[in-house]
């Protein structure tokens, strides 16, 4: 048997600005960092961030959650780590393969002694890598036009424009205002989140049908629409909320779809990802990995995903730590040029936002 220590802390991370979205108004990420520790003292780290409307876990209840089971069920039974709520799972995922450096794809989560052979050898070492990130756009008229050319400026390659809280003839031109800056230059990506009915997702594809679009995420409310929405407009789709609310392939449409948003904070972690992304290469459908608004130490972790489990890397969904104020890692989380630069060692959290809440032993 092996033993390690573990700590648990939170934080709260204010943001520049109140987030609006799912009906609800966010003015700070909250969460909770786990840090595991092995006898020699070495650490991994993982972020637990339920995200409000996004993960049904409250921070609360994610911290009981990851409290019994690291203090009861993984001693007694670690495969119980398949049902704890996403975001835990995906924070002690992420603890555990930081400390013991375990990051094939293929691998079962199996918490054995065996795994930790070697498990030193390389701590703390990561292979350095650019990862293409999509920037993000969400505002309308001179605050558009800004953003846009900031995003130009910046060297993005992509941009994602969020649409569906005005009226459709004023998200076509937040498009085509966006598409005129960018030109050919940057790929435009639209984000709808369910927002419209049958009639409203027609008329807004019909609108654009010009601006060359990537693709539009999650246009409709009633998703047995899609394909009809696409045979009839020709308007290029991506699935997200789609595939942690319907996680059975065989259930997700036929035709029309390029792309799947995974958000690995969501699926439940590493396996779960990865079985979408095999998913993905299988049926020739392109994969953007998305956050959600996790802070630095879970953006890196993330862009280490996507540099692990994708074969090509499309820019990722990574442009949300400029939504806050501060940031848990020094140097924070920062895109250069469109890109983000794996670090040469692993950032790890900055203690002074962190407030310890429990600690404990644990064998495994």
């Amino acid at each position: 048997m092996d033993s390690f220590r573990w700590e648990l802390f939170s934080y709260s991370l204010p943001l520049i600005e109140p987030l609006r979205m799912l009906g609800q108004e966010l003015r700070e990420r909250k969460g909770l960092i786990l840090r595991l520790f092995d006898q020699a003292e070495n650490c991994g780290e993982g972020e637990i961030a339920p995200f409000p409307g996004l993960h049904p876990e409250s921070v609360s209840q994610a911290e009981n959650e990851i409290k019994k089971f690291i203090s009861t069920s993984f001693q007694q039974n670690p495969d119980s780590f398949n049902s704890l709520p996403a975001s835990v799972r995906f924070g002690f995922e992420m603890a555990w393969r930081t400390l013991y450096q375990k990051f094939d794809v293929e691998e079962q989560v199996h918490f054995k002694a065996e795994d930790l052979v070697d498990s030193n050898k390389q701590h703390n070492q990561i292979k350095r890598r650019k990862i293409p990130v999509n920037g993000l756009a969400t505002g309308s008229g001179d605050v558009l036009r800004q953003e846009c050319e900031q995003l130009l400026g910046d060297g993005f390659k992509a941009v994602k424009l969020k649409v569906g809280r005005l009226k459709i003839q004023e998200d076509v031109k937040r498009v085509e205002l966006a598409k005129k800056i960018f030109g050919d230059q940057i790929s435009l990506r639209i984000d709808a989140n369910r927002s419209w009915s049958w009639k409203q997702a027609v008329e807004f594809a019909q609108s654009v049908r010009d601006c060359r679009i990537e693709y539009c995420e999650e246009p409709l409310r009633d998703i047995q629409l899609l394909e009809k929405l696409h045979e009839q407009t020709g308007m290029p789709l991506a699935l997200d909320e789609t595939l942690w609310k319907i996680p059975d392939p065989k259930q997700l449409p036929k035709s029309g779809i390029s792309t799947l948003i995974l958000k690995p904070g969501i699926l439940g972690g590493w396996k779960n990802t990865g079985f979408w992304t095999r998913y993905a290469k299988k049926n020739k459908i392109h994969v953007v990995l998305s956050s959600c608004i996790e802070s630095g130490l879970g953006l890196n972790w993330l862009a280490f995903t996507a540099s692990k489990l994708l074969t090509v890397q499309i820019p990722a969904g990574l442009d949300t730590a400029k939504l806050l104020q501060n940031d848990l890692i020094d140097p924070p989380f920062t895109i250069v040029q469109g890109n983000y630069v794996l670090p040469d060692s692993r950032p790890e959290a900055n203690m002074n936002y962190l407030q310890k809440i429990s600690e404990g032993y644990c064998t495994s």
